[in-house]
C-alpha cells in the first residue's frame, strides 16, 4: 500500500525489492517491483524567470531582445508537459497596448508600433503562460522593456537670435551672455558650441558662455556692431546641428584722445603786428560718439607775457597786445594749445604752436676781410671760407653774390665760399673776392684774399725696373745681396728719399743708402726664394712712393739627406703570392734640390739570408718584388735593409727597415662538432638570451677565429665563438609556435671563405603563461528548493574554462566557494555544478558563488567568475493562520443573512501559486458560510431558529495553490447569543495590538478597545493599570498617548486594560493591549568622534585599505540602512563600500600630483526625507622616492675664457619632484675630474684650474644628478666646456727699435719712419691702432694711427750739433681685451753739413736680455749718418767679451750664455770713417738682463676636500704647501684667497695654513664651502700663480634633540590583539645620519598593555586592554638619539583611549528565583522582578529582559517593561503546581550578549470548583416513540475533586420534553443519565 503521497516530479520511476521470508524458518526469496508513477495534471506552467528584461533602440521595430534568456515557459509537470500558449496580459502605461505583439508558440515578444523614447522611456509588459488543454493553468511573468535613446531629436537654442550690447574695450575673459542648449535625447545636450567666424573678438567656451577672447578688436569708431553665427552641434551621429545669430553692438567709450589736425603750426608775425589781429586757427577731431567727441581748446602753456590769446571752441588764436622788437630782433614763441573732450574722464592731447615775431631787417657782414689759404689741384667745389652775418633769415630772406673772380669761386646762401674749377698753383697763386649780402632793401660788402699753397706731385723714380737675384742657400749673415737707388725732382722734403724693404721677413734688410743686406742665414729647404719690395718715399706731405719689386731665388746645397716616410715598414704576403708582383713601394724623399734630389734604392740586406735574394727592389721607384716563391711552413717573416742615396756631392744616404710576413692560405672549411642539435628552450626565455653553445673548429692556422654564422632564423642569432641566442626583439610563445629548425653555415672568412653546416631543432617548452579562461562570465542556473542532503547531488549546471596551455599547466581545477560561508552547491572537475545540500527558498532565494579555475602550473595561475544560482519555490510550507482560534458573539436578535461575523487570514511564505490561500469549512453549516477568496465569514440565515445562547464550532481550512496542496485548519468559536443578561463582562478581543508613530504630538489617538457587557443597559468604565503616565483611556475605549514617545527610548508598551462594568457587585474583565512605536526617521546617522580623521597613505601602491567608517544611527528598519559614498571620489581615485564604509584607493595614489586630499564621506541613511552626515578625511599622501632628479636641460653649453681663475663656470642644478630626503640631490662628474669639480649638493660646477685655449679649446663631460640609497634614480646632463681664446699677446713689431737720422732741413710731412707691428696671425698693420705715448712733447711728430708712419709735423730748423729725439711708440690691438706694446723711436736730427759720423740715438738701451738668452742673439743695431762707410767696433765696457758688433751694418749679438749676476753691462761703440781714421763718434750701449720668472707655483693637487666639525670656534682646516721651480724672489711664495667666503675663512700668507673664522651651524646654514686658495710667487716684471681648490664640508655633531611632532588622542578597542597598531608617535630631529637616528621607548602608566616600536614610534598592544579595568592611560614617550655622543632625549604625552566592546554578558543577581502566585489571577498581576547588571556601558551596558517561550507556560507571562525585569501574568494559569520559566537578559551591544535564570513558581489553585465535561459536543440519535425512563446517554466530567456532582437541563428543552439528570453513586466513571 502506498504510505504518503507520490509525486512524479520527484521520483517518476521504483524499483522495489520484495522478499519473501518463511514465517518459521530460515528460508526466503526476492522479486523485483518497478512501479512506474503515471504523471497527472496538477501543476500550472512557470516561466524560466519572473522578471524580464528588454530593451530596443527608440523608433526601432521588430522582435526585442530579452535577458537573461529568452521568454520560456514550461508546464510543472515535467512528465505531461503539455504545450503551453503565451499571451499578452497587459502593458504599462496602457497608451501602449497596442505596441507589442507575442507569438503564441515561440514566446517571441516583438515590438509592431514605434516607441519614441523622450514620450516614454520605460514600458511594463504582463506576459501570460495558459497551459493548451486547460486555460485555468496559468503562469504570469513580467517583461522591463527599456528603450534605448536613439539620436533623433535636435538640439533647440534658447533663442533663435541672441541681441546685446556691451561698451567697446570689453575686458578679455568678461562674460557678455550665455547659450543655452536643450535636447530631449537622453542626457540631455551634451554636444559643442561652435563660433563662427573663428577670429572674431570673442570665444565661446563648451558651457555656452560668451567671453571677450581679444578686446583690442572691440573698437566702436573701427567697427560699431558685430555678428556672429553660434552653431550647437550633437556629440553622437548624425550629428545634428542648429544655428543662432548674435548680434553685438557696441557701445562708445571714450577712449580715443582728440587728435589735432596737420602735422605743426607755424606762424610769423612781422614789425607792423597790431593788437586783436588773427594768427592762425588749430583745428582737431575726435572719432568718439556723443559729448566724447566735443572738443574744446585751452591755451596751457607758453604765454607767460600775455601777448596772445585763445578762443576755446573755435582754436582760433589772435595777439592780445603788440609784441616790442628791434632791428634785426627775432623772438620765438612757442605756445601750447590743450584740445580736452566731454567725456566723464576726460582725454586730452596737446600740440605746440610756433610763432616767430621778426624786427626790422637790416643783413650785414660781421667781419669785413677775411684771409685763408687752399691748396691746388683739389677738385671743385672746394670750401675756401665761411662768412658770417646777421639777418633775419629765414624769416626775411637774403642773397649772398660774389662780385669778383666769379668764374673761379661761388658762394652759397649760407655765406660758404668754394672752388668752381681745380685750382693750379703754376698759374695763378693769389685771389680778391669782393662779396655782398642784401634782403632786397639793405646791403652790405666785405673782401676775402686767398692763397693757393703747393703740394708734393712727384715721386721718387728707380733707376731699374724689377730684377732677379740669387744667392746660394748658405751664405753667411752681413753678405750683400744687391743695391738699389731712386730719385725725386722735388725739392726740400719732397725730393728727399728714404728706402724700406717688404718681404724680408727679418733675414733681409735695406740701410738708408739702398744697400740689401743678409740679416740671417738662409734655409732654401724652407723657403726657396724671397718676394722683395723696396719702397722708396720722399718726405714730401703728402708722401709720395715708388715700388720696386726683387726677386730673391736661393740656391740649393746638398745638405739634406734622403728620409724615409718611415723607418719600418711592414707586409704580409700570402704563401702562394706570384712571382714578380708588387709586394709594397718604399719611398724616401730629400728636402734638396736638382741631383742633389735625386734618391736612388738599393737592397743593403736581408734576414735570414738566402743562397739567392727573394726580393728585388726597383733602383728608381723603390717598389719591392718577389724573387723567389714563399713557403710558410719555412719561413714566416724576412727583415730586409733597403738604402736610399742622393745624387749630391758628396752623396747622402739612408736606410729602412722592411719587415715581410709570410700568411698562411686558407685550404681547410670549418667543422661543427656535430650535424645535428636537438635543443629544448622555455618559451618565457628572456630576449637576447643564449640558449645553445656549440664549437666550430678549422684545421687552418687562424682556426675559426676569424669566421661568422650564416643561417636563415629571423628570431634567433648566431654569434661566434658559437652562441645560439635568441633576438633582442624577438619572444617566444609556445602557444604561437612551438618549434623552430636553423641551419647554420660557418663561414671562415668574410670573402671567399670556405663553409660547412649544421641543423638545430628547437622545441619550445611550456610554461605557465596563460589563466584559464572561462566560456561565459558570469554564469546563470536555476534549482528546486528542496533538501538534496539524502540522495544523489542534484544537477545545477555545467561551466566550461579552457587553458592555452599543455600538460599540468593546461589541467583545471575548479572551486566554488560563497562568501558569507552557506554553500550547499560542490563542482566536479569536469565543471559540472551540484547542490547536495539544504536550499530553502523562504531563507535564501538566490545563491551569489565565487567559482575559481586554477591550473597545475607551477605558478599556479588562476582566473575567477561569479555564479549566480536562484532558488525557484515549491510548495513546501502549509499555509499559517494568524491566529490558532478565532472568537466572536453573535447576537440572535440582530442576526442577518449576510452579515459577515468575522474574518479569518492565513500567510502563505511560499511564492506564486504556492502562496495563492482559499479557505474552506471542514463541516458544512447551515447558519455560516465562508468566502473563498477573503476569509470571511457571513451568516447564511438569519438565526430564528436559534432560542437560547448557542456555541458553534466551525473548522477553517486553509488551502494554498500549490502542487502538491497544504492545507492548515483554525477554529472559530461562535457565540450565538439569545439571552444577554447573564452574559457578564468582556473584551471583545482578550488582546490588542496597535501602533503609533513616534514624536506624534500628545493626544494621538492609539487605538480603541471594547468590553461587551451582553446588555446595552450595562455601563463600561475603563482604566489603566500600566503606563499610565505615557497613555490614557477614554470611557469609550479610546486610548491616547499623553506625551510624545520616543522609539529609541521604548519601541514596545505592554498595557493592562481594565473594564469595570456598572453591575452590582460589578464584574471586571482586563485586555492586554500592545502598542508599537514605529520608526520614524528623526536620527541622522552619526560617526563616533573617536574616528581618526587624519590618515596618511604611501603613494603608489595598487590597492589600499584605509579601514572602514561606519556610522550608527539609532532608527531601525530602513531609517536605518546607511548608504555611504563620497562628495569627491577624485576622479575614481577613492572607493568605498556603499554598504561597510569600507574606504579603499582604486587606483595608485601619486604624491607628486596630489600630495593631500580633504575626503568627505556621506552617510545617509534610507529613511524619507533620508538625513545624513560627513566626516571629513585627511588624508596626506606619503612620499615615496619614484622620481629621478631631473636637469631642465639635457645638455649644457658653457663658454669660459682661457687664463681665467678658478671659478664657478655654470650651476647646473637639477629638480626633484619628491619631498624631503626622497629629494636631496647628490651631484658627481663623469669624466674631466682632474679640470672640474662640482658642488656635492649644490651643483656648481667649478674650473679647478685656469683653462689654456692653445692646450684645449673645449671639454666634454656627464655631470650626473642621483638620490642618494635605494632605488638609484638619477639624471645626466652633458656639458660642453669651450674655452675662448683670449687676447694674451700685444702686437709685435718687426724691430725691436727703431731709429732714423734726418737733416735739419727736413720739412713738414717728412717721412720719418714706417713702423710695423701685427697681432698674432694677422698681416702688419691689420687692426692695430698706433699713438706716440711718450717723447714728443714739443709735438715734432705726427704718427698714423693705422699704418704706423711717422712724420714730420713742422719744418726743421738749422742745427750745429746733432739733436736727439727718444720717442716711445705703442701698438694697441683690436682683442678683448685690447693690449698693447710699445717700442723705442730714437730719431736724431743731423746738421746738414756735418763732418763726422752722427749715432742715430744719444744712449743705445736695448730691451732687457733674458738670463737664457742663446749666443749669436741679436741685441741692437748701431747706426750712423756719414757720408761714407763707417767701420764700427766695441772700444771698452765689454771686459767678459759677451757681446760682438759687426763692423760693417753695427749689428751687435751676444758671443755667450748670459750671467745675470754681471749685468748690466754699459760699452762703447766707435763708428770710424772707413777712409780716415782720426774721424770717428762714440756711443754708449746699456744692456740688462733679467731673472726670467719661467715657472708658475703649483700645487700637489687641484683640488683638496677637508672636513670640519660644527660649532667648533675658529680653527685650523689644513696646510696648504705650493712649490715653485724658480729660485729667487720668483720663487718666494704668499697665499691668499681668491674665492669663497672670506667672512669665515682666513689664510695665513706667508704658511699657507687655512683657518676658520667662525663656528658653522650645519641645520641652519650651508654645509659645503668651496674656498680657491691661490699661490703667488714674486716674479718680476710678471707674478704667477697657482691654484688649489679646498672642499671643506661641514659635518654634523648631535647638537639638537629630538622634537615630537603634535599628537592627538588615540584610541583603541578594548581585547585588540596583540601587536595591534595603536597609533604612531614621530620624533624628528634636525641632525643628520646617525645624530637623527631616534629610538623610542615608553614610561608612565599602560607600559604592561603598551609597548612601543624602538624604530618607528608604533605604538602596539603588549597585552589586550580591559575597558572594564582602565577605560583611559596616560603614556610618557621617550625619544632618544644615542648612537652619537651627547645623547639628546624629548618626552610627550599621549593618551589612550580603550573604547567598550560588548564582551561582558549581563549577570543576574541570582542564579534562580522563586515565587508563588495563585492560578486566577487578574490581567497584569506582579509575579517577581529579576535583576541583572552588566559591566559594559553605553548600548552595551543596556539590558532587556524577555521570558524564553516554551510550550507550556510562557504563554501566561510578559516582561512588563523589558528594561526592568517586572514579570507579571497575562490571565489565568492553565493548572496549580510547580512550573518553571527562563527568563533572559539581554544587552544591546552588537553582538548581543546574554545570561538566564530559572524562576519557580508555585501556583496556588484559587479556582471555584467548575466541574467540565469530557466532551462538549454530543450527538445522540433517539427513537421516537421512545418510552419514558429510557437510558439515553452517561455524561462524565474530567474530575470531581471529590465533591458532588450535580446535573441539570439548563437550556434546550423549550418544548417540554421530560429529561432527568440523576445523580449516581460515584463509580469512577461518571453519572447515567
Amino acid at each position: 500500500m502506498v504510505n504518503k503521497t507520490l509525486d512524479y516530479n520527484k521520483i517518476s520511476l521504483f524499483n522495489l525489492t520484495v522478499q519473501a521470508k518463511e514465517k518459521f524458518g530460515n528460508n526466503s526469496g526476492t522479486a523485483s517491483l518497478l512501479i512506474s508513477i503515471q504523471d497527472y495534471d496538477t501543476l500550472n506552467p512557470y516561466f524560466s524567470q519572473s522578471v524580464y528584461n528588454g530593451k530596443i533602440s527608440e523608433n526601432q521595430l521588430g522582435p526585442l531582445p530579452i535577458l537573461p534568456e529568452k521568454i520560456l515557459a514550461k508546464d510543472g509537470d515535467t512528465g505531461i508537459n503539455e504545450k503551453v500558449v503565451y499571451s499578452i496580459k497587459l502593458v504599462k502605461p496602457t497608451a501602449y497596448s497596442n505596441t507589442f505583439l507575442i507569438n503564441a508558440d515561440t514566446g517571441v515578444l516583438e515590438v509592431k508600433t514605434a516607441v519614441d523614447r523622450e514620450e516614454c522611456p520605460y514600458l511594463l509588459v504582463g506576459i501570460q503562460a495558459t497551459q493548451q488543454d486547460n486555460i485555468f493553468k496559468t503562469a504570469d511573468a513580467v517583461v522591463l522593456v527599456t528603450i534605448e535613446d536613439v539620436n533623433d531629436n535636435h538640439p533647440v537654442l534658447s533663442q533663435s537670435s541672441y541681441n546685446v550690447s556691451i561698451l567697446e574695450n570689453f575686458p578679455n575673459g568678461m562674460e557678455v551672455l550665455q547659450v543655452t542648449a536643450i535636447d530631449k535625447d537622453e542626457g540631455g545636450f551634451q554636444g559643442t558650441f561652435i563660433l563662427t567666424p573663428a577670429d572674431s573678438p570673442f570665444q565661446l567656451s563648451q558651457a555656452g558662455i560668451l567671453t571677450v577672447r581679444n578686446s583690442t578688436l572691440l573698437d566702436r569708431e573701427r567697427i560699431p556692431s558685430i555678428h556672429l553665427q553660434v552653431t550647437v552641434k550633437d556629440h553622437l551621429p548624425p550629428y545634428y546641428e542648429v544655428h543662432s545669430t548674435i548680434n553685438i553692438l557696441l557701445l562708445d567709450e571714450n577712449d580715443n584722445s582728440p587728435t589735432f589736425r596737420g602735422t605743426s603750426y607755424k606762424q610769423d608775425i612781422f614789425i607792423n603786428m597790431t593788437a586783436g589781429m588773427s594768427i592762425l586757427q588749430v583745428a582737431a577731431d575726435d572719432p568718439d560718439d556723443g559729448i566724447n567727441g566735443e572738443i574744446s581748446f585751452i591755451l596751457a602753456g607758453g604765454n607767460e607775457d600775455g601777448y596772445f590769446e585763445l578762443d576755446t571752441s573755435t582754436g582760433q588764436i589772435s595777439l592780445k597786445r603788440v609784441i616790442p622788437l628791434g632791428v634785426n630782433q627775432l623772438k620765438n614763441f612757442v605756445l601750447w594749445i590743450t584740445a580736452v573732450d566731454g567725456g566723464t574722464i576726460p582725454r586730452s592731447s596737446s600740440v605746440p604752436v610756433q610763432i616767430f615775431a621778426v624786427g626790422d631787417s637790416r643783413p650785414q657782414f660781421i667781419q669785413k676781410t677775411y684771409n685763408v689759404s687752399v691748396e691746388e689741384e683739389l677738385i671743385s667745389p672746394v670750401e675756401v671760407a665761411r662768412v658770417e652775418y646777421e639777418s633775419l633769415n629765414p624769416h626775411i630772406p637774403v642773397r649772398f653774390q660774389v662780385l669778383t673772380e666769379s668764374a673761379t669761386f661761388d658762394i652759397d646762401v649760407n655765406g660758404i665760399i668754394s672752388t668752381k674749377s681745380k685750382l693750379d698753383y703754376e698759374s695763378q697763386n693769389n685771389y680778391v673776392l669782393n662779396i655782398s649780402l642784401s634782403d632786397g632793401n639793405a646791403t652790405d660788402y666785405a673782401t676775402v684774399f686767398i692763397k693757393v699753397t703747393d703740394v708734393n706731385d712727384n715721386s721718387p723714380v728707380f733707376g731699374i725696373t724689377s730684377t732677379t737675384i740669387t744667392i746660394l742657400e748658405n751664405k753667411p749673415a752681413g753678405t750683400t745681396i744687391t743695391s738699389v737707388s731712386a730719385t725725386d725732382v722735388d725739392e726740400g722734403f719732397n725730393g728727399l728719399v728714404v728706402y724700406t724693404l717688404k718681404g724680408g721677413e727679418g733675414k733681409i734688410d735695406i740701410d738708408t743708402s739702398g744697400l740689401i743686406l743678409l740679416e740671417k742665414e738662409l734655409d732654401r729647404e724652407k723657403q726657396g726664394f724671397y718676394n722683395l719690395t723696396v719702397i722708396a718715399s720722399d718726405q714730401g706731405q703728402p708722401m709720395l712712393s715708388t715700388a720696386l719689386n726683387l726677386t730673391v731665388i736661393i740656391d740649393d746645397v746638398n745638405d739634406n739627406p734622403p728620409v724615409f716616410s718611415s723607418s719600418r715598414y711592414e707586409v704580409s704576403v700570402p704563401e702562394d703570392k706570384v712571382l714578380g708582383r708588387a709586394l709594397l713601394t718604399v719611398s724616401a724623399t730629400d728636402l734638396d734640390a736638382g741631383a742633389n734630389a735625386l734618391v736612388k734604392y738599393r737592397i743593403f740586406s736581408q734576414q735570414p739570408p738566402t743562397s739567392s735574394p727573394v726580393f728585388l727592389v726597383n733602383l728608381t721607384t723603390g717598389q719591392l718584388s718577389l724573387s723567389q716563391q714563399l713557403d710558410y711552413e719555412t719561413i714566416k717573416q724576412f727583415e730586409v735593409e733597403v738604402e736610399a742615396s742622393d745624387g749630391g756631392q758628396p752623396s747622402l744616404s739612408a736606410k729602412t727597415l722592411v719587415v715581410v710576413h709570410v700568411l698562411d692560405v686558407n685550404d681547410n672549411p670549418p667543422e661543427f662538432n656535430r650535424a645535428a642539435y636537438d635543443i629544448f628552450v622555455f618559451e618565457n626565455l628572456q630576449k637576447g638570451s643564449p640558449i645553445y653553445t656549440f664549437s666550430v673548429t678549422d684545421k687552418d692556422e687562424a682556426g675559426f677565429s676569424q669566421g661568422h654564422f650564416i643561417h636563415n632564423s629571423t628570431s634567433f642569432t648566431v654569434d661566434v665563438p658559437g652562441i645560439l641566442s635568441l633576438r633582442n626583439d624577438t619572444e617566444l610563445d609556445r602557444e604561437t609556435t612551438s618549434g623552430f629548425t636553423l641551419q647554420v653555415w660557418a663561414v671562415d672568412a668574410e670573402t671567399n671563405g670556405l663553409s660547412s653546416s649544421a641543423l638545430f631543432h628547437i622545441t619550445v617548452l611550456d610554461v605557465n603563461d596563460n589563466n584559464p579562461e572561462f566560456q561565459m562570465q558570469p554564469y546563470s542556473f536555476a534549482i528546486l528548493e528542496g533538501n538534496y542532503m539524502l540522495g544523489a547531488p542534484a544537477r545545477v549546471g555545467h561551466v566550461t574554462a579552457t587553458d592555452l596551455d599543455e600538460g599540468e599547466n593546461a589541467e583545471i581545477t575548479y572551486y566554488l566557494s560563497a562568501e558569507d560561508g552557506d554553500n550547499p552547491y560542490s563542482i566536479q572537475q569536469d565543471g559540472t555544478i551540484f547542490v547536495n545540500g539544504y536550499v530553502d527558498r523562504e531563507t535564501k532565494d538566490k545563491y551569489e558563488l565565487l567559482l575559481v579555475a586554477s591550473d597545475n602550473g607551477v605558478p599556479q595561475r588562476q582566473n575567477f567568475t561569479y555564479v549566480s544560482i536562484q532558488v525557484l519555490d515549491v510548495n513546501d510550507n502549509p499555509p499559517q493562520f494568524t491566529k490558532a482560534q478565532y472568537l466572536a458573539n453573535v447576537r440572535v436578535a440582530t442576526a442577518k443573512e449576510g452579515v459577515p461575523v468575522l474574518s479569518v487570514s492565513a500567510t502563505d511564505p511560499d511564492v506564486g501559486n504556492n502562496s495563492v490561500i482559499s479557505y474552506s469549512l471542514m463541516n458544512h453549516s447551515d447558519d455560516f458560510r465562508i468566502n473563498n477568496h477573503t476569509g470571511e465569514i457571513i451568516l447564511s440565515s438569519n438565526l430564528d431558529h436559534i432560542t437560547a445562547d448557542t456555541v458553534v464550532t466551525l473548522i477553517v481550512i486553509a488551502t494554498d495553490h500549490g502542487v502538491p496542496q497544504f492545507t492548515s485548519n483554525a477554529s472559530v468559536t461562535l457565540y450565538l447569543l439569545v439571552n444577554d443578561t447573564s452574559f457578564g463582562l468582556t473584551f471583545d478581543s482578550s488582546s490588542y495590538e496597535f501602533s503609533i508613530q513616534e514624536h506624534e504630538k500628545s493626544g494621538t489617538a492609539v487605538g480603541s478597545v471594547k468590553a461587551l457587557t451582553g446588555s446595552i443597559a450595562v455601563q463600561v468604565v475603563y482604566s489603566l493599570k500600566s503606563h499610565s503616565d505615557k497613555f490614557s483611556v477614554s470611557d469609550q475605549g479610546d486610548i491616547v498617548a499623553l506625551t510624545r514617545l520616543d522609539r529609541e527610548e521604548d519601541d514596545l508598551y505592554s498595557i493592562i486594560v481594565e473594564a469595570v462594568d456598572s453591575v452590582v457587585p460589578p464584574n471586571t474583565a482586563v485586555a492586554l493591549v500592545t502598542v508599537r512605536v514605529n520608526d520614524i526617521n528623526d536620527n541622522p546617522p552619526v560617526f563616533s568622534t573617536l574616528i581618526q580623521t587624519e590618515l596618511s597613505a604611501p603613494e603608489n601602491a595598487d590597492t589600499l585599505d584605509l579601514g572602514i567608517f561606519s556610522a550608527t544611527d539609532l532608527d531601525t528598519g530602513v531609517n536605518a540602512l546607511i548608504s555611504y559614498s563620497l562628495q569627491d571620489d577624485f576622479a575614481g581615485m577613492f572607493h568605498i563600500n556603499s554598504s561597510t564604509g569600507k574606504l579603499m584607493t582604486k587606483k595608485p595614489l601619486d604624491r607628486e600630483m596630489m600630495d593631500s586630499y580633504e575626503l568627505k564621506i556621506i552617510a545617509t541613511d534610507s529613511g524619507t526625507p533620508s538625513q545624513s552626515a560627513s566626516l571629513v578625511l585627511n588624508i596626506t599622501v606619503e612620499d615615496m622616492n619614484d622620481n629621478p632628479p631631473v636637469f631642465p636641460q639635457i645638455s649644457y653649453s658653457v663658454t669660459v675664457k682661457e687664463n681665467e681663475p678658478p671659478h664657478v663656470i655654470l650651476s647646473a642644478a637639477a629638480t626633484d619632484e619628491d619631498i624631503g630626503y626622497n629629494a636631496i640631490i647628490h651631484y658627481t662628474i663623469i669624466g674631466e675630474t682632474s679640470s672640474f669639480h662640482v658642488g656635492e649638493l649644490s651643483g656648481n660646477i667649478t674650473a679647478l684650474q685656469p683653462l689654456d685655449y692653445e692646450s684645449r679649446s673645449q671639454y666634454t663631460f656627464i655631470l650626473k644628478a642621483f638620490n642618494p640609497g635605494q632605488p638609484d634614480l638619477q639624471d645626466t646632463a652633458n656639458i660642453t666646456v669651450t674655452v675662448e681664446d683670449v687676447n694674451e699677446e700685444g702686437p709685435i713689431f718687426d724691430k725691436p727699435s727703431y731709429y732714423q737720422i734726418l737733416l735739419d732741413n727736413s720739412t713738414a710731412g717728412t717721412l720719418v719712419v714706417d713702423i710695423n707691428a701685427r697681432d698674432e696671425s694677422k698681416g702688419y698693420d691689420e687692426g692695430i691702432f698706433y699713438n706716440i705715448s711718450g717723447g714728443n712733447s714739443e709735438g715734432l711728430f705726427s704718427l698714423s694711427s693705422t699704418t704706423g708712419v711717422l712724420t714730420l709735423t713742422g719744418d726743421l730748423s738749422k742745427q750745429t750739433v746733432p739733436l736727439y729725439y727718444s720717442l716711445m711708440v705703442t701698438a694697441t690691438d683690436s682683442g678683448l681685451p685690447p693690449l698693447s706694446t710699445s717700442v723705442k723711436v730714437s730719431v736724431t736730427i743731423a746738421p746738414i753739413n756735418i763732418s763726422f759720423p752722427v749715432f742715430s740715438e744719444a744712449v743705445y738701451q736695448p730691451a732687457p736680455l733674458s738670463e737664457k738668452t742663446l749666443p749669436d742673439t741679436f741685441v741692437v743695431q748701431i747706426s750712423v749718418l756719414y757720408k761714407l762707410p763707417v767701420i764700427y767696433s766695441i772700444v771698452s765696457g765689454d771686459g767678459k767679451g759677451y757681446f760682438i758688433i759687426n763692423s760693417s751694418t753695427g749689428i751687435i749679438r751676444t758671443r755667450k750664455n748670459l750671467k745675470w749676476e754681471d749685468f748690466p753691462v754699459i760699452f762703447h761703440v766707435q763708428a770710424t770713417d772707413s777712409s780716415n781714421a782720426s774721424i770717428f763718434n762714440e756711443v754708449s750701449v746699456i744692456v740688462e738682463v733679467t731673472d726670467e720668472n719661467d715657472f708658475p707655483p703649483v700645487f700637489p693637487s687641484s683640488l683638496l676636500e677637508e672636513r670640519l666639525e660644527e660649532n667648533l670656534p675658529a680653527t685650523q682646516i689644513v696646510q696648504l704647501k705650493a712649490q715653485d721651480s724658480d729660485t729667487g724672489s720668483n720663487g718666494l711664495l704668499t697665499y691668499g684667497i681668491l674665492s669663497g667666503d672670506r667672512l669665515k675663512f682666513r689664510i695665513d700668507e706667508a704658511t699657507g695654513i687655512l683657518y676658520s673664522t667662525t663656528s658653522f651651524d650645519y641645520e641652519e646654514e650651508p654645509t659645503e664651502y668651496q674656498v680657491v686658495i691661490y699661490a703667488e710667487d714674486g716674479g718680476i716684471p710678471e707674478k704667477k700663480r697657482g691654484y688649489c681648490t679646498v672642499v671643506i664640508k661641514i659635518i654634523d655633531v648631535n647638537d639638537w634633540p629630538p622634537v615630537f611632532d603634535p599628537v592627538t588622542e588615540f584610541s583603541v578597542n578594548e581585547n585588540a590583539p596583540v601587536g595591534f597598531i595603536v597609533g604612531k608617535i614621530t620624533a624628528t630631529d634636525r641632525d643628520t645620519g646617525d645624530n637623527a637616528f631616534v629610538l623610542y621607548s615608553l614610561t608612565g602608566g599602560g607600559g604592561n598593555i603598551f609597548e612601543i616600536d624602538e624604530i618607528h614610534g608604533n605604538i602596539k598592544i603588549k597585552n589586550s586592554p580591559d575597558y572594564e579595568t582602565m577605560n583611559k592611560y596616560n603614556l610618557t614617550v621617550n625619544a632618544v638619539n644615542d648612537k652619537s655622543a651627547p645623547f639628546h632625549q624629548a618626552t610627550t604625552h599621549v593618551t589612550v583611549l580603550v573604547i567598550d566592546v560588548n564582551d561582558n554578558a549581563p549577570v543576574f543577581a541570582q542564579n534562580s528565583y522563586s515565587a508563588s502566585i495563585n492560578m486566577i489571577n487578574p490581567v497584569g498581576a506582579h509575579v517577581i522582578t529579576v535583576s541583572a547588571t552588566d559591566k559594559d556601558q553605553g548600548q552595551n551596558g543596556l539590558i532587556e529582559y524577555h521570558i524564553l517561550p516554551d510550550q507550556n507556560f510562557s504563554p501566561f507571562f510578559l516582561i512588563e517593561d523589558t528594561s526592568e525585569g517586572k514579570i507579571i501574568t497575562t490571565g489565568n494559569l492553565s493548572r496549580s503546581g510547580e512550573i518553571h520559566l527562563t527568563v533572559m537578559a539581554k544587552d544591546k551591544g552588537s553582538p548581543s550578549l546574554n545570561d538566564t535564570a530559572m524562576i519557580t513558581l508555585n501556583v496556588f489553585d484559587n479556582r471555584p470548583f467548575v466541574p467540565r465535561f469530557n466532551e462538549t459536543e454530543i450527538s445522540i440519535s433517539v427513537l421516537e416513540n421512545t418510552g419514558v425512563d429510557y437510558f439515553i446517554y452517561a455524561f462524565t466530567v474530567v474530575e470531581t475533586l471529590g465533591k458532588p456532582i450535580d446535573y441539570t437541563v439548563v437550556s434546550g428543552n423549550e418544548k417540554g420534553c421530560s429529561f432527568t439528570c440523576l445523580r449516581p453513586v460515584w463509580s469512577g466513571i461518571g453519572p447515567q443519565l
